[in-house]
């Protein structure tokens, strides 16, 4: 057990400094000295930094909030769900904002070399539980898999970006925040993604 505590020692405190400092920055020898372990004792655990990088990822990545979103949420349409489940990974969100820099580095530093493995244990698990939420929400009865996952994902990480690029403009988005960002950016997937949905209008992109 003092094996696995160690590690998961290694891992928060790897999490704490790849966000202040990127990963490149990061040095294994800053983060045994952040908990005070002898620098050789690392490698018992994680043969490389990348190898920390991707425990961190596993486990602190903003994505690995999106099944606990869902298993909670509620919502008599696939529109109304994702909106829910939306709002509440939010909430956790805000908890540990700082999370988001992971996505971040890993878009910059590594081109999103991560991202894929991320996207594949994520789907899985909502998969899962989306099962699960059909049979006591009617309006999930046809839902389409890869259409929530876009739309979770979009609706979240596009909200938190715009809030952040709009936070001193004095506009109706900021004033109503997220319900009218998530109504807005709802209507426009869902009128492109779901079958027999309105069409275009010719020489709109």
């Amino acid at each position: 057990m003092r094996g696995e505590k160690t590690r998961q020692e290694i891992i928060d405190a790897a999490c704490e400094l790849f966000i202040q400092n990127g990963f490149h920055a990061t040095t294994t020898r800053q983060i045994t000295e952040k908990i005070d372990l002898v620098p050789g004792a690392l490698y018992n655990h994680f043969s490389s930094k990348d190898l920390i990088f991707e425990a961190v990822l596993e486990k602190y990545h903003p994505w690995q909030k999106i099944p606990e979103a869902l298993r909670e949420a509620r919502g008599a349409t696939l529109q109304e769900y994702i909106r829910d489940a939306s709002a509440r990974l939010l909430k956790i969100w805000d908890q540990n904002p700082e999370l988001i820099r992971l996505h971040l580095i890993d878009m910059l530093e590594f081109n999103g070399k991560h991202l894929p493995v991320l996207f594949e244990e994520t789907y899985t698990k909502i998969a899962e539980i989306v099962e699960v939420a059909k049979s006591r929400e009617e309006g999930l009865k046809d839902v389409n898999m890869s259409l929530l996952y876009r739309a979770i994902v979009g609706l979240f990480f596009g909200y938190i970006m715009s809030d952040k690029a709009m936070i001193d403009i004095d506009s109706p988005f900021s004033e109503a925040g997220f319900d009218y960002f998530a109504d807005t950016y709802l209507l426009g997937l869902f009128s492109q993604g779901e079958p027999g949905a309105a069409k275009r209008e010719p020489g709109i992109k």
